[in-house]
């Protein structure tokens, strides 16, 4: 039969081509029309430990990495066992073998296909090609589109010489010739929509930096961290050509300060991180907010406390997004749900970072940096871009003057008449610095207060469900996509559920929160982290009182997972 949402999992050590196999998986499924959500995990070391790329394919539209697999293409016996309680009746197997390092004991009901991948590409003199007979395995079985995997293979390897071409492609046709020469047992079958779409596939992290580019990015300062550094990558690429300049830092503290600097002197500015590299931006962001100068920090979170788990998927750095500074530090906390986010949210990063002239930081996370999806192609003309308040020149110039909304003109360093001090310390509305107690508390209310429109600026709550409910899910960053497909299992059985996903964090919409909770007779909120951190500002901040679930073990939230819990609080 035909499926057209299908799983593939390709697992194996690191450096044995796991993950390009998987990216030429998740390729071909796309210019096929089809809609593809990507999965992968690999070691903290360069090379070797246990790699996996999973690709999710259907007509239909994804909102998460789904459940788990029903084909899993193991090239060693590390990843068949670590993926052996999966495989169930039903899933399909494609393992190297003969020749392999291993002789899988399978379990009943699994349809298993052994292709000599090691011993076929040392054949073909030239071990390397080991992915590319697994990848003409996988493609004749499953009817992954051939012409398109032949297209990709050429164009990713055309620049180191025929030589290399030819010897990929002639793996990938043997590794097709071995798969056909074995009886197809297996339902599972990729079948491409009746209409291609125009669509693009993007990482989380490539669609932060594009984003960024629509926003107006001019300055980009960078420090290199996992999971973030292939935001700065991105901008490499593609900044210079925009006439803007990107500068690696020497830390994370030079980069944020590189980046206040750069806002003071008139440019879009914004650095990428992850959790250590936020906490040493502290003090800066507190400069960012003293000095009412933009400022947009994007932490792609991971595992942590310390040096964690640099290449795995944590939701655990909210409290330091939202109070990670010293004395009253004002900011705003967006969360990205997906790759369209990534693009939409960073757009909208900026807009409130030059309205409101304060840091804003966006989170996304280790899960959503490396996942790729398909979304139509970004239109820049679509997205609204704002610019920061500039003084007009008339009158005198007082960088903070108290505004009807709080809200100060800046002026560029050398606008004529416009100079002004711009300083850490407390100061007056002209700058001069000042200790007083009644400048300090009419100060720190000047630069509160103008956070009071951030909430209804910002678009209100997603609401899914309307009415009332027996349970209502809270979730926020990429949860949100496996609460979203949970909620249709759910319903689909009769449950009386609702979902709530807000991506404003803070300063947090509490009437909005109340509202929904107001219909719901219980409340539910995953979150990947051990604290409860979301669930925790909702306690202090509303009357609410949801059921924290949370996990840290380094993967997502499954949907099984989420639909388990929801039949577990309404029995």
């Amino acid at each position: 039969m035909d499926k057209n949402d299908l799983i593939i999992r390709v697992a194996g050590e690191g450096g044995e081509g796991i993950i390009s196999t998987g990216d030429f998986i998740t390729q071909a499924c796309a210019r096929a029309g089809l809609e593809v959500y990507t999965f992968k995990t690999f070691p903290a070391e360069i090379k070797g430990g246990y790699a996996m790329y999973q690709t999710r394919a259907s007509a239909a539209p994804l909102y998460c990495q789904g459940d788990t697999f029903d084909v899993l293409c193991a090239f060693n016996g590390e990843a068949y066992d670590l993926n052996r309680s999966r495989l169930i009746p039903g899933t399909a197997f494609v393992y190297d073998g003969p020749g392999g390092d291993f002789e899988p004991d399978v379990p009943p009901g699994v349809y298993a296909y052994p292709i000599p991948m090691t011993q076929t590409a040392k054949e073909m003199g030239s071990i390397r090609s080991k992915n590319m007979v697994a990848l003409g395995a996988l493609s004749q079985l499953f009817n992954i589109p051939e012409d398109a995997l032949r297209e990709i293979i050429v164009a990713k390897f055309t620049k180191k010489g025929t030589t290399v071409v030819e010897g990929n492609l002639n793996a990938f046709t043997r590794g097709r010739e071995l798969a056909a020469a074995l009886p197809k047992t297996d339902p599972w079958q990729i079948k491409a929509p009746e209409s291609k779409r125009d669509v693009v596939v993007l990482s989380g992290n490539d669609a932060v930096g594009l984003g960024a580019l629509i926003a107006g990015l001019e300055f980009f300062a960078a420090y290199p961290i996992t999971p973030a550094t292939e935001i700065a990558r991105y901008v490499a690429r593609h900044l210079p050509k925009r006439g803007g300049t990107l500068i690696q830092a020497e830390d994370e503290i030079a980069a944020v300060s590189q980046v206040v600097g750069a806002s003071f002197a008139g440019k879009k500015a914004m650095t990428a991180t992850s959790g250590p590299g936020l906490a040493l931006m502290g003090e800066m962001l507190g400069m960012s907010f003293m000095s009412e100068t933009p400022c947009v920090v994007v932490d792609v979170q991971r595992g942590g406390p310390s040096t964690g788990l640099p290449t795995k998927h944590e939701q655990s750095d909210l409290f330091l997004a939202i109070h990670g500074s010293h004395g009253d530090c004002g900011r705003i906390v967006l969360s990205v749900e997906g790759v369209g986010d990534c693009v939409g949210l960073t757009v909208e990063a900026f807009n409130l970072a030059e309205k409101y002239q304060c840091p804003v930081l966006l989170l996304s996370d280790g899960s959503l940096a490396f996942s790729t999806q398909t979304l139509p192609y970004p239109d820049p003309a679509s997205y609204r871009v704002v610019s920061r308040k500039r003084w007009d020149g008339k009158g005198e110039y007082r960088r903070y003057a108290i505004t009807d909304d709080y809200i100060s003109p800046m002026a560029d360093p050398g606008t004529p008449g416009g100079m002004h001090i711009a300083t850490g310390l407390e100061h007056d509305q002209d700058g001069e610095p000042n200790y007083t107690a009644a400048n300090h508390e009419a100060m720190q209310a000047k630069r509160f207060r103008k956070l009071d429109g951030v909430v209804k600026d910002f678009a209100p709550v997603e609401t899914d469900g309307e009415g009332e409910a027996d349970l209502g899910i809270i979730a926020w960053g990429s949860t949100i996509g496996v609460v979203r497909e949970a909620i249709a299992r759910l319903r689909a059985e009769g449950v009386s559920v609702k979902g709530f996903y807000p991506k404003l964090l803070w300063p947090m919409p509490a009437e909005q929160y109340e509202a929904f909770g107001a219909t719901c007779r219980k409340l539910m909120l995953p979150e990947v982290n051990f604290t409860g951190q979301l669930a925790h500002f909702i306690r202090s901040e509303t009357s609410l009182r949801p059921e924290s679930y949370t996990i840290c073990g380094g993967l997502p939230f499954t949907p099984a997972m989420i639909v388990g819990k929801a039949k577990e609080m309404l029995p």
